[in-house]
């Protein structure tokens, strides 16, 4: 009869990589969350997007000025 050494260390071999794969994912997720605030804000400052525009996808309120509040994003 044959050993199944073989054939579990590759299963757990396999479900290592899938693990370590979305530990990556997760860790990279908010990283990718502040290069969107300051690519946005980078937009708005250079008037490639409208100011109606910056207030949605920030979600910030409307009486808020984005200019100040991308020059803190930035400056982060």
């Amino acid at each position: 009869m044959r050993s199944n050494f073989r054939p579990n260390i590759r299963l757990a071999t396999n479900i290592l990589l899938v693990v370590g794969t979305f530990t990556i994912a997760l860790k990279i997720t908010p990283i990718a969350k502040v290069y969107k605030e300051k690519n946005l804000c980078i937009k708005y400052l250079k008037h490639q997007i409208d100011r109606d525009k910056v207030i949605i996808r920030l979600k910030i309120v409307k009486q808020a000025n984005p200019s100040s509040i991308c020059d803190s994003i930035l400056k982060s």
